[in-house]
């Protein structure tokens, strides 16, 4: 029997305060369409987001070309308990396959990041990165947001899978997710964007699978 829809997005606006409590402070929103535009390009990393590959033609995100396969279908969620970060040897047990939507799960999801900032955020390793890349790995979602990271290769390991055509979810809420197969549905804004868009992210376990508790 399937499982019921679970919502794994942070809400949009969602982000840990200097002071480590509650939420950021959210700038006024501009009055005419165009600045309002240009606002949600801007505030792109708020929330869950999707994050593209980077254009061949253009060097930019462009949402249109995001191919539904990419973020829609069936994914596996992964259970990682690596403390520091994500290593290789932890991933490479789950034998990743070419195409595959993989959910990483840490420690991050029951600390609610989005609430409060961490300092020892579970991140992904530059050789766990690698070894997606080497699988020829679809598509990636992490219960963090590499943006916010402490550490310095935060966003060069964010790159890496960029540049190797890996579409990336970020800012997920995998608390309540358990390992297995799931159907995935994570649809971003149709909007142009240096980086990504905001998206909404669902969840529900597959015919057979009681994963999601």
């Amino acid at each position: 029997m399937e499982g019921v829809w679970l919502d794994i997005s942070v809400p949009f606006g969602e982000e840990p305060s200097p002071e480590g409590v509650g939420e950021a402070p959210r700038a006024e929103l501009p009055e005419s369409s165009a600045q309002q535009a240009e606002w949600l390009k801007r505030a792109a990393w708020m929330g869950t987001y999707v994050t593209a590959p980077p254009s061949l033609e253009l060097d930019l995100e462009d949402m249109e070309r995001l191919p539904l396969t990419a973020t829609v279908g069936k994914a596996r969620v992964l259970h990682l308990d690596d403390v520091d970060c994500i290593r290789a040897d932890s991933l490479a047990e789950y034998e990743p396959r070419p195409g595959e939507r993989l959910l990483l799960r840490t420690r991050n999801s029951q600390r609610e990041w989005w609430k409060r900032p961490h300092e020892d955020f579970v991140r992904l390793s530059d050789a766990a990165a690698r070894l997606l890349i080497e699988r020829q790995v679809a598509c990636v979602g992490v219960d963090y947001v590499s943006r916010s990271g402490f550490q310095a290769d935060g966003l060069a390991v964010h790159q890496l899978l960029r540049e190797a055509g890996v579409w990336i979810i970020e800012g997920l809420d995998l608390s309540d997710v358990k390992v297995g197969v799931h159907e995935l549905v994570c649809l971003p804004l149709n909007v142009k964007a240096e980086w990504g868009s905001p998206a909404r992210a669902l969840l529900r376990a597959m015919r057979g699978d009681s994963s999601v508790g």
